[in-house]
């Protein structure tokens, strides 16, 4: 049975990254709307000194044929950074974490810019090319995170899984304050993406009777009022996401609207730039609950 060589930059074609569903519920995220993978854990070792940005990944999901999950290959896409020593905060931990300890036993993390597949490819389609019959995925099933794949494997890879996606740089966590508010990434293409989640937002609420009235130049904490004959009024603070996952970021003003306003409500309107964008809204405790500070300014006092 071929043994793995000692890999180095010249002998590596990528890296596998497998997940334990048993541990961590990816199918159960992915099932929810998931689209993106941004990090994973990785036991130490000499291979997570040559982790390095640019190189291709394959996201594994193990498991029993009998599982209701499908076992393959259920993402591809790139290395974004190097990787380092994560401390796990447990009040952090992604709810899909069903072992909450193993993130504090594996404390090295990869940054990633993974796609998850539209289909999983089955376990079954990728032992049946020869080059990858004796994958170290294959051949030692107890290795753990990163397991290697060589140039030849990696070809063979991507001739059945199609052309790799373009490397698309870093995850999106620069965060820019513009004339639309806080959010992550380019401001321009936040503009336009707010654009449209603000027309989303006013049709919605406008065909269910509410009369809208976008008020977001005065920066008042929310961005629509609402009103109609014997309903409360609403305070909506709209968020437009390009893509599934509604993650976005709150100005100052906005995270103190939420916690003190009753009538506040976020609404995220999800694959803004997509055929079928989504809404999804949040009450300010909620929004307040699951928020967790990113950065803090300094600004000097008077006199100072």
């Amino acid at each position: 049975m071929a043994k793995t060589p000692r890999i180095t930059a010249e002998n590596l074609g990528g890296w596998i990254l497998r997940c334990n569903p048993d541990v961590y519920d990816l199918p159960g995220e992915v099932k929810n709307g998931e689209t993106k993978v941004w990090s994973w854990l990785v036991a130490k070792s000499y291979r997570t000194e040559l982790i390095d940005t640019g190189q291709r990944v394959v996201l594994w999901v193990g498991g029993p044929a009998s599982a209701a999950w499908t076992s393959g290959v259920w993402g591809v896409g790139y290395v974004t950074g190097r990787a380092d020593v994560r401390v796990a905060d447990f009040d952090e931990l992604s709810e899909y974490w069903l072992d909450e300890e193993r993130p504090t036993r594996l404390e090295w993390t990869v940054p990633l810019n993974v796609d998850i597949l539209p289909t999983p490819v089955p376990v079954q389609e990728i032992r049946a090319i020869p080059e990858l019959a004796c994958m170290e995925l294959f051949r030692a099933q107890q290795m753990s995170n990163p397991i290697y794949v060589s140039p030849e494997e990696m070809a063979a890879l991507e001739a059945r899984l199609g052309p790799w996606p373009e490397y698309p740089g870093d995850a999106p966590l620069e965060v820019t304050l513009g004339d639309t508010g806080a959010a992550f990434g380019d401001p321009l293409a936040n503009a336009v993406v707010e654009d449209i989640a603000m027309n989303v937002v006013v049709a919605h609420y406008e065909e269910r009777g509410w009369s809208v009235s976008d008020i977001s130049d005065s920066k008042c904490g929310w961005d629509v009022t609402c009103t109609a004959p014997g309903r409360s009024e609403l305070h909506l603070e709209v968020k437009g996401i390009s893509g599934a996952t509604p993650r976005f970021v709150l100005t100052a003003n906005e995270y103190r609207t939420a916690a003190a306003d009753s009538a506040w409500r976020l609404v995220a309107v999800t694959d803004a730039l997509g055929t079928r964008p989504a809404i999804t809204v949040l009450t300010g405790a909620e929004v307040v609950a699951g928020s967790r500070p990113m950065t803090y300014q300094y600004c000097p006092t008077a006199g100072e």
